[in-house]
Protein backbone atom coordinates (compact mmCIF):
# COMPACT_ATOMS: atom_id res chain seq x y z
CA UNK A 1 0.00 0.00 0.00
CA UNK A 2 2.69 2.50 0.99
CA UNK A 3 4.70 1.61 -2.10
CA UNK A 4 1.71 2.32 -4.34
CA UNK A 5 0.97 5.58 -2.53
CA UNK A 6 4.59 6.72 -2.88
CA UNK A 7 4.46 5.89 -6.58
CA UNK A 8 1.21 7.81 -6.97
CA UNK A 9 2.62 10.79 -5.08
CA UNK A 10 5.63 10.97 -7.40
CA UNK A 11 3.25 11.15 -10.35
CA UNK A 12 0.82 13.78 -9.04
CA UNK A 13 3.09 16.09 -7.03
CA UNK A 14 4.15 17.94 -10.18
CA UNK A 15 0.68 17.90 -11.71
CA UNK A 16 -0.52 21.49 -12.06
CA UNK A 17 -4.16 20.59 -11.50
CA UNK A 18 -3.32 18.77 -8.25
CA UNK A 19 -1.44 21.77 -6.90
CA UNK A 20 -4.13 24.20 -8.00
CA UNK A 21 -7.04 22.18 -6.60
CA UNK A 22 -5.26 21.54 -3.30
CA UNK A 23 -4.32 25.17 -2.73
CA UNK A 24 -7.79 26.39 -3.68
CA UNK A 25 -9.42 23.94 -1.27
CA UNK A 26 -7.08 24.89 1.60
CA UNK A 27 -7.73 28.59 1.12
CA UNK A 28 -11.39 28.64 0.16
CA UNK A 29 -12.79 26.29 2.83
CA UNK A 30 -12.26 28.71 5.75
CA UNK A 31 -12.24 31.87 3.60
CA UNK A 32 -15.75 31.44 2.21
CA UNK A 33 -17.19 30.86 5.67
CA UNK A 34 -15.32 33.84 7.10
CA UNK A 35 -16.85 36.16 4.51
CA UNK A 36 -19.97 35.84 6.65
CA UNK A 37 -18.31 38.24 9.10
CA UNK A 38 -19.20 41.06 6.73
CA UNK A 39 -22.93 40.47 7.16
CA UNK A 40 -24.25 41.57 10.55
CA UNK A 41 -27.91 40.97 9.74
CA UNK A 42 -29.26 38.21 7.56
CA UNK A 43 -32.77 37.27 6.44
CA UNK A 44 -34.71 34.41 8.10
CA UNK A 45 -34.16 31.65 8.92
CA UNK A 46 -30.54 32.65 9.71
CA UNK A 47 -31.04 36.19 11.13
CA UNK A 48 -27.51 36.49 12.55
CA UNK A 49 -24.09 35.51 11.23
CA UNK A 50 -23.05 34.05 14.59
CA UNK A 51 -24.44 30.65 13.65
CA UNK A 52 -21.81 30.37 10.92
CA UNK A 53 -18.91 30.39 13.37
CA UNK A 54 -20.01 29.05 16.74
CA UNK A 55 -20.42 25.50 18.04
CA UNK A 56 -22.27 23.37 17.14
CA UNK A 57 -23.62 24.94 13.92
CA UNK A 58 -20.15 25.71 12.51
CA UNK A 59 -19.91 22.03 11.53
CA UNK A 60 -23.03 22.32 9.38
CA UNK A 61 -22.22 25.53 7.52
CA UNK A 62 -18.53 24.76 7.03
CA UNK A 63 -19.47 21.28 5.87
CA UNK A 64 -21.93 22.62 3.31
CA UNK A 65 -19.22 24.89 1.87
CA UNK A 66 -16.85 21.92 1.79
CA UNK A 67 -19.53 19.90 -0.03
CA UNK A 68 -19.31 22.27 -3.00
CA UNK A 69 -15.52 22.44 -2.88
CA UNK A 70 -15.08 18.66 -2.77
CA UNK A 71 -17.59 18.23 -5.57
CA UNK A 72 -15.59 20.57 -7.78
CA UNK A 73 -11.92 20.21 -6.83
CA UNK A 74 -11.58 16.60 -5.71
CA UNK A 75 -14.14 15.18 -8.12
CA UNK A 76 -12.22 16.85 -10.93
CA UNK A 77 -8.93 15.64 -9.50
CA UNK A 78 -10.01 11.99 -9.47
CA UNK A 79 -10.86 12.29 -13.17
CA UNK A 80 -7.69 14.13 -14.14
CA UNK A 81 -5.28 11.70 -12.43
CA UNK A 82 -6.74 8.89 -14.55
CA UNK A 83 -7.28 10.59 -17.90
CA UNK A 84 -3.91 12.34 -18.01
CA UNK A 85 -2.18 8.99 -17.52
CA UNK A 86 -4.15 7.55 -20.40
CA UNK A 87 -3.26 10.54 -22.58
CA UNK A 88 0.46 10.18 -21.88
CA UNK A 89 0.36 6.34 -21.88
CA UNK A 90 1.65 6.29 -18.30
CA UNK A 91 -0.67 3.41 -17.44
CA UNK A 92 0.85 1.30 -20.21
CA UNK A 93 4.36 2.19 -19.00
CA UNK A 94 3.54 1.33 -15.37
CA UNK A 95 2.28 -2.12 -16.32
CA UNK A 96 5.20 -2.73 -18.68
CA UNK A 97 7.65 -1.89 -15.88
CA UNK A 98 6.13 -4.28 -13.35
CA UNK A 99 2.79 -3.12 -11.94
CA UNK A 100 -0.18 -5.42 -12.39
CA UNK A 101 -3.52 -4.00 -13.48
CA UNK A 102 -4.86 -4.69 -9.98
CA UNK A 103 -2.00 -2.72 -8.42
CA UNK A 104 -2.56 0.15 -10.83
CA UNK A 105 -6.23 0.33 -9.84
CA UNK A 106 -5.37 0.03 -6.15
CA UNK A 107 -2.94 2.95 -6.42
CA UNK A 108 -5.84 5.16 -7.56
CA UNK A 109 -8.15 3.73 -4.91
CA UNK A 110 -5.63 4.41 -2.14
CA UNK A 111 -5.16 7.91 -3.51
CA UNK A 112 -8.85 8.87 -3.25
CA UNK A 113 -9.03 7.36 0.25
CA UNK A 114 -6.04 9.41 1.43
CA UNK A 115 -7.21 12.62 -0.24
CA UNK A 116 -10.69 12.18 1.29
CA UNK A 117 -9.16 11.54 4.71
CA UNK A 118 -6.90 14.60 4.51
CA UNK A 119 -9.81 16.75 3.31
CA UNK A 120 -11.91 15.60 6.28
CA UNK A 121 -9.07 16.22 8.75
CA UNK A 122 -8.60 19.73 7.40
CA UNK A 123 -12.34 20.31 7.68
CA UNK A 124 -12.18 19.16 11.32
CA UNK A 125 -9.21 21.45 12.01
CA UNK A 126 -10.96 24.46 10.48
CA UNK A 127 -14.19 23.64 12.32
CA UNK A 128 -12.50 23.33 15.70
CA UNK A 129 -10.43 26.49 15.19
CA UNK A 130 -13.24 28.71 13.94
CA UNK A 131 -15.68 27.39 16.51
CA UNK A 132 -13.23 27.79 19.40
CA UNK A 133 -12.38 31.37 18.46
CA UNK A 134 -15.99 32.46 17.99
CA UNK A 135 -17.89 30.65 20.76
CA UNK A 136 -18.04 32.60 24.01
CA UNK A 137 -18.70 29.68 26.35
CA UNK A 138 -17.15 26.37 25.31
CA UNK A 139 -19.19 23.35 26.39
CA UNK A 140 -17.86 20.05 25.13
CA UNK A 141 -21.29 18.60 24.52
CA UNK A 142 -21.90 21.52 22.14
CA UNK A 143 -18.52 21.09 20.47
CA UNK A 144 -19.20 17.43 19.75
CA UNK A 145 -22.93 17.74 19.07
CA UNK A 146 -22.42 17.65 15.30
CA UNK A 147 -19.01 16.00 15.24
CA UNK A 148 -20.58 13.14 13.27
CA UNK A 149 -20.19 15.52 10.34
CA UNK A 150 -16.47 14.65 10.25
CA UNK A 151 -16.86 10.99 9.14
CA UNK A 152 -19.81 12.02 6.96
CA UNK A 153 -17.57 14.64 5.33
CA UNK A 154 -14.97 11.97 4.58
CA UNK A 155 -17.60 9.73 3.01
CA UNK A 156 -19.00 12.66 1.02
CA UNK A 157 -15.59 13.47 -0.46
CA UNK A 158 -14.94 9.78 -1.13
CA UNK A 159 -18.29 9.48 -2.93
CA UNK A 160 -17.49 12.34 -5.29
CA UNK A 161 -14.03 10.95 -6.00
CA UNK A 162 -15.28 7.39 -6.55
CA UNK A 163 -17.76 8.69 -9.14
CA UNK A 164 -15.00 10.74 -10.78
CA UNK A 165 -12.67 7.74 -10.82
CA UNK A 166 -15.40 5.67 -12.44
CA UNK A 167 -15.92 8.25 -15.21
CA UNK A 168 -12.19 8.66 -15.70
CA UNK A 169 -11.60 4.94 -16.25
CA UNK A 170 -14.71 4.47 -18.37
CA UNK A 171 -14.25 7.43 -20.71
CA UNK A 172 -10.49 8.17 -20.55
CA UNK A 173 -10.89 11.57 -22.19
CA UNK A 174 -10.47 14.48 -19.81
CA UNK A 175 -12.84 16.95 -21.43
CA UNK A 176 -15.67 14.50 -22.01
CA UNK A 177 -15.34 12.95 -18.54
CA UNK A 178 -15.35 16.35 -16.81
CA UNK A 179 -18.34 17.47 -18.87
CA UNK A 180 -20.33 14.34 -17.98
CA UNK A 181 -19.33 14.66 -14.32
CA UNK A 182 -20.67 18.22 -14.17
CA UNK A 183 -23.69 17.51 -16.36
CA UNK A 184 -24.84 14.50 -14.37
CA UNK A 185 -24.50 16.09 -10.94
CA UNK A 186 -25.83 19.53 -11.84
CA UNK A 187 -28.47 18.71 -14.45
CA UNK A 188 -29.15 15.11 -15.41
CA UNK A 189 -29.82 13.75 -11.94
CA UNK A 190 -31.94 16.78 -11.02
CA UNK A 191 -34.04 16.30 -14.16
CA UNK A 192 -34.55 12.64 -13.32
CA UNK A 193 -35.45 13.37 -9.70
CA UNK A 194 -37.59 16.48 -10.01
CA UNK A 195 -38.72 16.63 -13.63
CA UNK A 196 -39.59 12.97 -14.12
CA UNK A 197 -39.43 10.89 -10.97
CA UNK A 198 -41.29 13.26 -8.64
CA UNK A 199 -44.02 13.95 -11.19
CA UNK A 200 -44.72 10.28 -11.85
CA UNK A 201 -44.30 8.77 -8.38
CA UNK A 202 -44.27 11.07 -5.37
CA UNK A 203 -42.17 8.81 -3.21
CA UNK A 204 -39.06 9.29 -1.11
CA UNK A 205 -37.19 6.87 -3.35
CA UNK A 206 -36.35 10.01 -5.36
CA UNK A 207 -33.68 10.73 -2.74
CA UNK A 208 -31.75 7.52 -3.38
CA UNK A 209 -29.99 8.70 -6.51
CA UNK A 210 -26.21 8.41 -6.12
CA UNK A 211 -25.10 12.04 -6.09
CA UNK A 212 -28.13 13.21 -4.13
CA UNK A 213 -27.17 10.74 -1.41
CA UNK A 214 -23.63 12.14 -1.45
CA UNK A 215 -24.95 15.69 -1.09
CA UNK A 216 -27.33 14.69 1.72
CA UNK A 217 -24.38 13.56 3.86
CA UNK A 218 -23.54 17.24 4.44
CA UNK A 219 -26.66 19.04 3.30
CA UNK A 220 -27.87 22.62 3.36
CA UNK A 221 -28.67 23.28 7.05
CA UNK A 222 -32.06 24.96 6.66
CA UNK A 223 -34.54 22.79 8.54
CA UNK A 224 -37.44 25.13 7.72
CA UNK A 225 -37.14 24.21 4.05
CA UNK A 226 -37.29 20.54 4.96
CA UNK A 227 -40.41 21.09 7.08
CA UNK A 228 -42.21 22.82 4.21
CA UNK A 229 -41.28 20.00 1.82
CA UNK A 230 -42.51 17.41 4.31
CA UNK A 231 -45.90 19.08 4.67
CA UNK A 232 -46.33 19.16 0.88
CA UNK A 233 -45.12 15.70 -0.13
CA UNK A 234 -45.33 13.71 3.09
CA UNK A 235 -41.62 12.91 3.37
CA UNK A 236 -38.42 14.80 4.21
CA UNK A 237 -36.34 16.64 1.65
CA UNK A 238 -33.19 14.89 2.93
CA UNK A 239 -32.14 11.34 3.61
CA UNK A 240 -31.34 10.44 7.19
CA UNK A 241 -27.56 10.38 7.77
CA UNK A 242 -27.49 6.59 8.13
CA UNK A 243 -29.54 6.19 4.93
CA UNK A 244 -27.26 8.53 3.00
CA UNK A 245 -24.16 6.78 4.35
CA UNK A 246 -25.32 3.30 3.34
CA UNK A 247 -26.48 4.54 -0.06
CA UNK A 248 -23.15 6.26 -0.76
CA UNK A 249 -21.19 3.18 0.30
CA UNK A 250 -23.25 0.97 -2.02
CA UNK A 251 -22.93 3.30 -5.01
CA UNK A 252 -19.22 3.91 -4.35
CA UNK A 253 -18.60 0.16 -4.26
CA UNK A 254 -20.48 -0.19 -7.55
CA UNK A 255 -18.53 2.65 -9.20
CA UNK A 256 -15.22 1.23 -8.02
CA UNK A 257 -16.12 -2.27 -9.15
CA UNK A 258 -16.99 -1.01 -12.63
CA UNK A 259 -13.77 1.02 -12.75
CA UNK A 260 -11.81 -2.07 -11.68
CA UNK A 261 -13.55 -4.13 -14.35
CA UNK A 262 -12.63 -1.53 -16.95
CA UNK A 263 -8.96 -1.55 -15.92
CA UNK A 264 -8.62 -5.32 -15.89
CA UNK A 265 -10.59 -6.00 -19.07
CA UNK A 266 -9.75 -3.17 -21.44
CA UNK A 267 -6.82 -2.63 -23.80
CA UNK A 268 -4.11 -0.24 -22.66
Amino acid sequence: MLYLLRLEWKKIRKLTSFRLFSVCYLILLPAILLTGLRFDELPPPINTNEVFFMFPTVWQYLGYIGNWLCFFFFGFLSIVVVTTEDSYRTMRQNIITGLSRQQYFLSKFYLIVVVSLLAALYYALCGFTIGYLNTEAIYWHKVWQHADYIPRYFLMCFGYMAFGLFLGFMIRRTGIALFLYLAYIMFIELILRWGIHLQIVEHRSMHFYPMNAVEDLVALPFLEMADEFTSKYGFSIYLQPWEASITVLVYSALFLYLAYWRVTRSDL
